[in-house]
């Protein structure tokens, strides 16, 4: 599920940034609901790092995982389940991490089926760059 993901995330991460944390909490705001994925008393995101795009930039990875058998994936192209899931993700979300947390933030959405949407696939691609980057061999 979900936590394995997130959990598979930030152990990738870890191999190449810096500040890796899983669950990352954000700072409770009075007038803000709970986030997808929230705990009592506070909103918890996927993942969080420093040094994936940018030597100091941090960024908040929010991961959702859906199953494309669900009845609300019927009847719609798998490309259009990942946008409204990655929307959703955003929605939920990205405005909170940018004001309170001071970093970006991207979605990683999942099939339950192994597929993965594209921003996800472009955070698996830059950090296999990385690493290929730390063992000092190319990667294509």
């Amino acid at each position: 599920g979900r936590g394995g993901v997130r959990g598979a995330d930030a152990a990738f991460l870890g191999g190449v940034c810096r500040g890796v944390e899983a669950e990352p909490g954000l700072i409770p705001v009075a007038s803000s609901r709970t986030v997808s994925g929230g705990v009592e008393g506070g909103a918890r995101l996927g993942v969080s790092a420093r040094g994936l795009w940018g030597p100091f930039r941090g960024t908040v990875f929010g991961v959702r995982v859906f199953h494309p058998g669900a009845d609300s994936c019927r009847d719609r192209g798998i490309g259009s389940v990942y946008d409204q899931h990655g929307n959703v993700e955003r929605r939920e979300c990205e405005r909170r991490v940018i004001q309170v947390g001071g970093c970006g933030f991207a979605p990683l959405v999942y099939s339950a089926l192994g597929g993965v949407a594209p921003r996800a696939h472009a955070f698996h691609r830059r950090v296999a760059e990385l690493v290929a980057e730390r063992a000092d061999e190319g990667y294509r």
